[in-house]
């Protein structure tokens, strides 16, 4: 595999489950080491890695506002990260909750919004619309539309890819193939414009 992730690519990983998209996620991450060859990262390189197992990445001792006030830049005040966590829809009482009660949609929600307080230039998310209402779904395209970074993802979600990706990888068979535009471009020339979300997970 000889991969180069170009700065300012948006760029969706597709194959059958266990093909080892997020294994490759992983290593970009930094959170897998490769077995051969070897990672480069860019100069100022700034990895953010959304996990699949969003419980992880959150301290189970603080609040809702506590965690996400820790990670964001000194210039930003309470009542601006209360803004931006009601944009996905944790409010009002939920923002004093200790992350440790929270839901899987809730710490998703809010693994979100820490990344939108201080945004790396290299985004790395695995399934970051599981466990997302359309509501939250739509508040994250928006915020990843205006991101001006790097973004790497998995998803199932044929709408949030075409929303985003402008550059198809699938993976499969320990192969990477790699299509220069967007979903409908992967799918016009893998010959599955007549099931598009069966094409997410074909061999």
């Amino acid at each position: 595999m000889d991969l180069l992730v170009e700065r300012g690519e948006r760029t969706v990983l597709v194959g059958p489950n266990g093909a080892g998209k997020s294994t490759l996620l992983k290593i970009l991450a930094g959170e897998l080491v490769c077995q051969e060859g070897e990672r480069k990262l860019g100069h100022n390189a700034k990895i953010g890695y959304f996990s699949q197992h969003r419980g992880e990445q959150l301290d189970p001792n603080n609040t809702v506002v506590e965690e996400v006030l820790k990670c964001a830049p000194p210039e930003y005040r309470e009542d601006q990260v209360r803004g931006i966590l009601g944009s996905f829809l944790l409010r009002k009482e939920d923002i004093y909750k200790k992350t440790s009660v929270l839901s899987g949609g809730e710490k998703s929600r809010l693994n979100l919004v820490k990344f939108l307080v201080d945004p790396p230039n290299l985004l790395l998310m695995d399934e970051p619309t599981t466990h997302l209402d359309i509501l939250s779904v739509a508040s994250l395209i928006i915020a990843l539309q205006r991101y001006e970074g790097t973004l790497v993802f998995i998803s199932h979600d044929v709408h949030f890819i075409r929303k985003l990706a402008t550059k198809v990888l699938h993976v499969s068979k320990g192969q990477i193939h790699s299509y220069p535009s967007d979903y409908d471009y992967f799918l016009e020339k893998s010959g599955a414009l007549d099931n598009e979300r069966a094409a997410l997970v074909a061999e």
